[in-house]
């Protein structure tokens, strides 16, 4: 019900709920009438209703807010059009609804969301649910159940005993280890408290402190304690006073312990990954790149193979992809990175429920060793998809820590972080969307997420959870790993960004920092085996916004260069002048990435790239552009492969593949990201089940019988999805596809393949001292060079959709065709790569 709510636009309602009439009124709850009220003295109310109170934590009308809500066999209001809280009482104001399911079951839930419409726009609160059976009875009224909301805070199950202001110490044991002997402790306490922690080497002996005062904002900026002696036990206890109009309310900890680590920033350029931009990643999808077979059931994952080859089964796994690791050697590539493979709930694999098993459909760790040691004959790396960010709602670990009455709640409650009555949920901006929440709410206590609902955040406070990545981390490095790509690696403590915490004690910050020293010098690696490579998604897709990049460059070895992408699309789109020129742009974020007094580092690199599992692919995004767009894809695919850092190729991207997101009927309540997602196009015939107006799918087993005679050695995908079962962008007879291109010399398949032989022949494009600078940036033609110890390249772009004929004032040879001379015909959106 609530997806079909929020699924209105705003919220907007043909209603107008400032008009005379009740807009919270309903018949089948009594008209809003007091449950507890009968006209009939004389007889007994059975009806169940739930009674929720509600106030406002600083100040105003509380009667100005109303409520939505659905399930529990309620009647739901229209959206736009909540029930009042219309009624008054000493907490606040209050409202009924009339529910049919109050048993101890899922059904009886009851969503909530509290909100302030007017004019059709509403102001939300915190969305939340409730039961019957849960909450507060009382015995002259029994039908009647209540919950308190207080704006902002999670829904409380018995009434507030006290009308004292919330005063107790709360997260006392979370803490950032700073890695220098220094910690910041990151408790909660009343705002305009005061008090101090005591500290030392023995529980009988805390002889050191450290005080806050009333002005000191503890619960953003936490408390250090420091120097203290790494690898030795810290013994503290933590007192609070808030003193009142009335009185002094004070609370104090029992004496805890921490236990402070060092770990050293990783400085020496041997031990940075720069491999990593001397190469050519290559990004895949494995449940859509390779079908190697039918998945079995195994009783050893590390010592079975989790796929059947006998069978095929239209999904991608990693034998399939083993299969096809000499194609990729072929095409230039030295690292692949695929989305994550480990068992996940969903298609996509960014909810992980086991960070130590791999997704059944995709095969074992069997499966994966036999992978790794394969691609290191080839000389290949293995990139895993590390989302440390987030798990699914339904990991153990959040479903142990989410139930009270789970046996390991205590165990993994604080491995996610909670709101709690110092909070005011309201308050906390997310990091992209000005209209959503980061908090939400399950068994009466409400979790920080970005994500959605059912992404879950961890807890990198609690030393617990960084101790449990790092075990994570090594434990696939040494199945042969050598590397990890960063899911959403800037949000690890959005808290942080949003109360602008300095780089010194930022938690974001110093836990990368931590990892990174681990991954390189915590972890024993076979001898000459080169350091792991660390890659972040800290996605800023504006130019101006790439001083927020900077940072990162001291904590992982590189990056993903949103905004890199953005300047190709306007170069494509004709622009000019600096919004066009992708060589000043990659010459002022190296430079400022370089500067380590602003937190970078010289031995940094970027990832370079036109599309990836979340972003529309190039083909598509061009296709305005008509016959030129064959064209333009070679031209943005020179930039890619004759500019510095680390080129990334998605799937199906030498091709010319097509996809967006998109919606395949039409009439879907929002776009789908598998549409960027389809299967690998291996094959130019391809054979579909349905029909592409209701619904369109690989039929795998024809598709592969009518190409057998290819001899691949793996099959075909099906759509990535099976709740979505849909492709939209490849066709019947597929030109975007290896089969199609494999043969023509003048494919955009060995154009890539010619680009990335060029790129590897010439060091001058790798080498972070090359200098490189634009020479020509105009409507017709664009030019840069890249110059050192007396060697030189110069990439000509001609940007008419027109040949022409360029002339130099020396003789050249051109990399791409072998002409040399010093007048070149230039194909429409053509290219010159001069030596």
């Amino acid at each position: 019900m609530l997806v079909g709510l929020l699924a209105l636009a705003g919220c907007d309602s043909h209603d107008d709920p400032d008009s005379g009439a009740d807009a919270g009124s309903d018949a089948d709850a009594g008209s809003n009438a007091d449950a507890g009220s009968n006209a009939d003295a004389g007889s007994v109310d059975t009806t169940p209703f739930i009674r929720i109170h509600y106030r406002l934590q600083e100040g105003g009308d509380p009667k100005t807010w109303g409520v939505h809500f659905w399930g529990a066999g309620s009647t739901s209001p229209e959206w736009g059009a909540p029930r009042l809280f219309d009624k008054t009482d000493d907490f606040g104001a209050y409202t009924d609804v009339k529910v049919s399911v109050t048993a101890d079951t899922d059904e009886a839930l009851l969503g909530l969301i509290p909100v302030q419409c007017s004019g059709g726009n509403c102001k939300r609160d915190i969305e939340t649910s409730v039961r019957f059976v849960d909450l507060a009875r009382d015995a002259a009224t029994p039908n009647i159940a209540e919950c308190w909301i207080t704006q902002g805070q999670a829904v409380q199950t018995t009434k507030p005993a006290s009308s004292k202001p919330s005063f107790k110490i709360l997260r006392a044991k979370d803490f950032i280890d700073l890695g220098n002997g220094g910690v910041r402790l990151m408790f909660h306490v009343a705002p305009g408290s005061t008090g101090t922690v005591r500290y030392g080497v023995a529980r009988d002996a805390l002889d050191q402190e450290v005080t806050w005062a009333a002005t000191d904002d503890i619960n953003k900026k936490g408390l250090l304690l420091g120097p203290l002696a790494p690898g030795k036990t810290v013994y503290y206890q933590i007192h609070s006073t808030l003193r009142t109009a009335t009185e002094v309310l004070e609370d104090e900890t029992p004496v805890l312990e921490l236990l402070p680590l060092r770990f050293s920033t990783v400085s020496a350029a041997a031990d940075w990954a720069t491999w990593g931009g001397k190469g050519i990643m290559y990004q895949l999808i494995v449940r859509t790149f390779a079908d190697g077979g039918a998945p079995r059931v195994v009783s050893d994952s590390s010592g079975e193979s989790g796929i059947d080859p006998s069978t095929r089964d239209g999904v991608g796994d990693l034998v399939g992809l083993k299969s096809m690791l000499p194609y990729l050697k072929q095409l230039g590539v030295d690292a692949i990175w695929m989305t994550p493979v480990f068992k996940a709930k969903s298609y996509h694999g960014y909810d992980t429920t086991d960070f130590y098993d791999i997704d059944p459909a995709l095969g074992t760790r069997k499966d994966f060793t036999d992978l790794t040691a394969a691609a290191d004959v080839l000389g290949i790396h293995i990139i895993l998809d590390l989302v440390q960010n987030h798990v699914a709602d339904v990991n153990p670990w959040f479903v142990a820590g989410s139930n009270p009455k789970d046996p390991q709640f205590a165990k993994y409650h604080d491995w996610f972080v909670w709101s709690d009555e110092h909070s005011n949920m309201l308050a906390d901006k997310h990091p992209w969307d000005d209209a959503a929440l980061v908090w939400a709410c399950k068994n009466y206590m409400c979790y920080h997420q970005i994500f959605g609902t059912a992404m879950p955040e961890l807890n990198f406070r609690n030393p617990e959870v960084r101790a449990e990545m790092k075990k994570i981390a090594e434990f696939w490095v040494k199945l042969g790993a050598d590397g990890f790509r960063l899911d959403a690696s800037k949000h690890i403590d959005q808290f942080d960004d949003n109360h602008g915490i300095s780089l010194a004690t930022h938690g974001t910050h110093v836990w990368w920092k931590e990892f990174n020293a681990f991954v390189k010098k915590g972890i024993p690696l076979p001898a000459g085996a080169p350091p792991v490579l660390l890659a972040g998604e800290n996605r800023w897709d504006e130019p101006r916004l790439i001083g927020n990049m900077v940072p990162y460059a001291s904590d992982m070895d590189s990056q993903f260069d949103f905004p890199f992408r953005g300047l190709v699309g306007n170069f494509l789109r004709g622009e000019v002048g600096d919004d066009a020129d992708f060589v000043k742009y990659i010459q002022t974020l190296n430079q400022a990435a370089g500067d380590t007094a602003a937190g970078g580092n010289p031995n940094h690199y970027f990832e370079r790239f036109l599309s990836n599992h979340d972003l529309n692919r190039p083909a598509t995004d061009i296709e305005e552009a008509g016959g030129l767009v064959f064209a333009m894809q070679k031209q943005a695919a020179t930039i890619v492969f004759t500019v510095p850092g680390m080129p990334v190729l998605y799937y199906g991207e030498e091709f010319g593949k097509k996809g967006k997101a998109d919606k395949f009927l039409g009439n879907e309540g929002w776009v789908h990201d598998e549409l960027v997602r389809e299967p690998m196009s291996w094959f130019q015939k391809v054979s579909f089940t349905g029909d592409k107006q209701s619904s369109w799918d690989i039929d795998f087993a024809r598709t592969n019988a009518a190409n057998a005679e290819l001899g691949l050695p793996a099959g075909v995908c099906k759509a990535p999805n099976p709740e979505y079962p849909y492709i939209k962008y490849m066709s019947e007879d597929d030109p975007h596809s290896w089969a199609a291109q494999k043969d023509d010399p003048d494919s955009l398949f060995n154009y890539y393949k010619k680009l990335i032989a060029i790129r590897k022949a010439n060091a001058l494009i790798t080498d972070s001292s090359t200098r490189f600078v634009t020479v020509q940036n105009t409507a017709e033609t664009f030019e840069y060079t890249l110059t050192k110890d007396g060697k030189s390249l110069t990439v000509v772009l001609n940007r008419l959709p027109e040949a022409r004929k360029i002339s130099r004032t020396s003789e050249a040879t051109d990399l791409l065709t072998g002409a040399k001379g010093t007048s070149f015909d230039v194909p429409e959106f053509g290219a010159l790569i001069l030596q």
